[in-house]
């Protein structure tokens, strides 16, 4: 009996679904900042303080009391610097020297910048101001940004240096992230080598399986590598009856040959799948679910062994997949729109959504993406010489240069 084929859209949000943040873990603002990786907040945070925590300048100029119209000549009394404040109180008639982000002085009317007043005669005592300020103006209120006890960043808000920079100003040192997954990688297949090994014509690479952990660990990722597994159920079984990670992820022998022993071993071991092939390509043999362990079951993931299709499906479906687990709220952030640059129609068949390789600029004030010239799923060049895929729904033959088409940057 011929099994349906899962939309990709239905089988990334049914993915998504299946994978809810992992547990919460306290963590140093500093040691997130110095981490190239991406993390998460776990639970709501709210500001210390009021920001800015005091009245102050918005411009380097004069803090002054009321202004005539047309001008007025005003009697320094003082000055006001970032980090020294003072005691004087201006008055009618009087101004005081005021740097950016100095404290206002009482009494203070309005600042004005240092571009509209007349600085000849400040050895002398005075400034002439050349404007009339509006009551309030250039002055910086206490809390105006971010007032004592509001949120400022939500649950799996990622923690950017902006993001950083506003919680250190909060008055945070230490926050709740979500915990980071850690992922088992499984290569499966005789015909495979370690990399280092001496290799002959007969030989294939393991290249996948390190690939994906680079992918992993970019992503911030624990990864443990278990090796290559024999073509034996027994093999296959032993490596893959591990409890103390989140994803299991195999790479190849999937599909439904007399040497894929993964999915025998997956229901000897009591994995439920819930995704076994999908109306795509490349990557059309991805398997997804669970195994069965402790308190929270470890999520699995079988990929392609062709490398075009194990890469392409590890950014479609595992990529959000770990954000995610990781506590991401937006894992699909990046998708954008771009003109189809190609020389010719780009054709294709009809029922399967295709993923070509391809690379992303700009033709003037146009986003532009042009496929590669290797769409094989086994032609690796081609994928490392793109910088996006761009997705040809599953419905269409036929797409026309100059057409509108969705891109992932990779």
């Amino acid at each position: 009996m011929k099994q349906d084929l899962t939309p990709v859209d239905v089988a990334r949000a049914h993915i998504l679904a299946a994978c809810g943040p992992l547990g919460v873990e306290r963590v140093a603002l500093s040691d997130v900042a110095l981490d190239p990786a991406p993390r998460f907040l776990g639970a709501p945070t709210a500001s210390t303080r009021n920001l800015p925590p005091f009245d102050n300048s918005a411009m380097d100029g004069y803090a002054v009391g009321p202004l005539e119209a047309g001008g007025s000549t005003l009697r320094l009394v003082g000055q006001s610097l970032a980090g020294h404040g003072t005691d004087v109180v201006v008055g009618a008639g009087e101004a005081i020297a005021i740097t950016t982000g100095a404290p206002i002085p009482r009494g203070t009317f309005a600042v004005v910048m240092r571009e509209q007043c007349d600085e000849s005669r400040v050895k002398e005592g005075v400034v002439v101001v050349t404007h009339v300020p509006k009551a309030g103006e250039h002055i910086r209120r206490t809390g105006e940004d971010v007032a004592r006890g509001r949120v400022v960043a939500g649950v799996g808000a990622r923690l950017t240096p902006a993001r950083l920079n506003l919680l250190w100003s909060a008055g945070h040192v230490a926050v709740d992230v979500v915990r980071r997954p850690t992922v088992a990688i499984l290569a499966s297949g005789d015909e495979l080598k370690e990399i280092g090994a001496a290799l002959t014509d007969d030989d294939v690479v393991n290249s996948n399986a390190w690939a994906i952990a680079a992918a992993c660990r970019r992503l911030g990722c624990q990864v443990r590598l278990l090796g290559i597994a024999s073509d034996t159920l027994e093999d296959h079984v032993r490596r893959m009856e591990i409890d103390d990670v989140d994803v299991l992820l195999t790479i190849g022998g999937v599909s439904v040959g007399s040497h894929d022993f993964v999915r025998p071993a997956l229901e000897q071991l009591g994995a439920e799948l819930t995704l076994w092939r999908l109306a795509m390509r490349p990557g059309k043999p991805l398997a997804f679910g669970a195994l069965p362990r402790g308190r929270r079951p470890v999520h699995f993931f079988g990929l392609p062994g062709n490398p075009v299709s194990a890469m392409v499906t590890f950014r479609l479906f595992v990529q959000p997949a770990l954000l995610r687990l990781a506590g991401a709220d937006a894992v699909d952030d990046e998708r954008r729109l771009a003109v189809l640059g190609d020389a010719r129609a780009f054709t294709k068949k009809a029922g399967l959504a295709f993923y070509a390789r391809a690379v992303i600029g700009r033709d003037g004030d146009r986003v532009v993406v042009t496929t590669v010239d290797r769409q094989g799923s086994g032609q690796i060049s081609g994928l490392a010489d793109a910088n996006a895929l761009a997705c040809f729904p599953a419905d269409a033959e036929r797409i026309e240069p100059g057409q509108l088409v969705e891109v992932l940057p990779l």
